[in-house]
């Protein structure tokens, strides 16, 4: 049995039912990951992870999966996201960690200001789904949410911490399940 044999029922349980996933395969080749496609209980959000993608995550303190979760018409944007970073890290050989932006030189998502992302916990789910642990409570896998951000975004993190971003977002009320919500900055 995989030490990652809990990780079904763990998405299933904190992001509602898979209902699909694309290939590993893609344009010729083997990414090395899949990209699955949760809709949440509420019928209002859509996740889209990775899954793989723990097995090439060397060097991280435990291995790592990615999700991004948006409002379910913006599912196209949660994929985008997901599957640019997911490929990003895999040509690399890298991996990442919480607080850290992972960023374009323009616009990442087409017809809004986003030009990347946040590696973050996941902002609505608790500290339950971010860290995958086996039979016997151990960490095995940890789960990293990206939240998209506009450059704007990035420029508060890298001078003044995410802390700052965060609070702003909170003032706010910003839905960071929206990749059209205002920028704070």
């Amino acid at each position: 049995m995989s030490r990652f044999s809990g990780f079904p029922s763990h998405v299933e349980t904190h992001l509602g039912t898979v209902r699909g996933a694309e290939s590993q395969q893609a344009g010729g080749r083997d990414r090395g990951y899949q990209l699955v496609y949760c809709d949440h209980e509420d019928g209002l959000h859509v996740s889209v992870l990775t899954s793989g993608l723990r097995m090439r995550t060397a060097g991280a303190p435990l291995p790592q999966e990615l999700v991004c979760t948006l409002h379910r018409q913006q599912e196209q944007y949660a994929r985008h996201l997901t599957g640019v970073i997911a490929e990003l890290l895999t040509t690399s050989d890298s991996r990442v960690g919480y607080g850290a932006l992972i960023m374009n030189d323009r616009v990442l998502l087409p017809d809004t200001e986003v030009a990347g992302a946040l590696a973050a916990p996941h902002p609505y789910l608790g500290d339950a789904f971010d860290v995958l642990l086996d039979d016997d409570g151990a960490p095995v896998l940890q789960v990293i949410t990206l939240i998209p951000i506009t450059r704007g975004e990035a420029q508060l993190v890298a001078r003044y911490g995410s802390d700052v971003l965060y609070d702003r977002w909170e003032e706010r009320g910003s839905d960071l399940l929206d990749v059209f919500r205002t920028p704070v900055d």
